[in-house]
């Protein structure tokens, strides 16, 4: 009995995972930014909001920690801080991405420097969440509201704002909801088992990449030169870095004869492939 309620709960997990991860592919597809643009490090605008992109000397002379902790408020998701959400009697499955920013907003003693990284001419962080009833809309929505400057930041905004926040970082929160409230309070238990193994170790998110890149013969930056680098296009050089060496291993299995690659795509053997796709 119990290995079939294990089974059910796994069966259910399955399926909210499967259902959320569509609807995150739906909203990557929802905001579609230019890749050179971005390749290139220019300047992003939302609303009037200019987003710089940093470099690695700027997370670098910031500190790693405190810059992705800075950040946190636009990097995460509710399924990010669900424990702590379920914990205050919030459903992380019935919260939007404009709520969790307000909330970790809150905290005390915030540090917003890396806030002022990415939104050197703008305060973002002092925006009030608020129920606004738009001029072009019938009904009120969840909007952040500058009392200062009358400036409304749309939740369609925020979330451009986050996604490409996001998409530089080339950080994307994974999305995890349930329906039921035992397949909810699985979730729960288990994001505490995990959270109980771990290590109180600080590491670091940069460091392996960095290491990966500068080791390997094809990466033409010395470790000082890529203190210059956008953080953007040094995440693309690990992506195709490891598309590259994939190409080669299916290219090597192809001629020797070890390995049947007549049902991989030829998409897969080219190394210059879209990265973004």
């Amino acid at each position: 009995m119990a290995q079939q309620n294990t089974d059910m709960l796994d069966g259910l997990q399955a399926a909210v995972l499967a259902d959320a991860q569509k609807k995150q592919a739906e909203n990557k597809k929802e905001y579609e930014f230019d890749p050179l643009a971005m390749y290139f490090g220019e300047d992003f605008y939302v609303a009037g909001i200019k987003i710089v992109q940093p470099k690695i000397y700027d997370i670098l002379d910031m500190g790693e920690s405190k810059f992705y902790s800075g950040l946190s408020p636009i990097l995460y998701n509710s399924t990010s801080i669900r424990v702590m959400l379920w914990d205050a009697q919030i459903d992380w499955c019935k919260i939007h991405d404009i709520e969790v920013f307000n909330i970790l907003n809150k905290i005390p003693s915030f540090d917003f420097s890396a806030m002022r990284l990415i939104f050197p001419d703008y305060k973002i962080e002092k925006m009030q969440l608020m129920n606004i009833k738009l001029p072009d809309s019938d009904t009120s929505e969840l909007c952040l509201y500058d009392k200062d400057q009358d400036f409304i930041l749309k939740e369609s905004e925020y979330n451009q704002i986050a996604e490409y926040v996001r998409s530089i970082l080339n950080i994307h929160p994974k999305i995890e909801m349930a329906k039921g409230k035992i397949t909810k309070e699985w979730m729960i238990d288990e994001d505490r088992m995990n959270a109980a193994q771990r290590t109180d170790k600080e590491s670091s998110t940069l460091l392996p990449l960095v290491s990966a890149c500068v080791n390997h013969p094809g990466f033409k930056y010395k470790l000082q030169e890529l203190r210059q680098m956008g953080i953007c296009e040094f995440m693309d050089s690990v992506q195709r870095l490891q598309v590259y060496e994939s190409s080669r291993a299916l290219m090597a299995g192809s001629y020797s004869g070890f390995c049947d690659v007549s049902k991989i795509p030829r998409e897969q053997f080219n190394f210059m492939r879209e990265l973004y796709a």
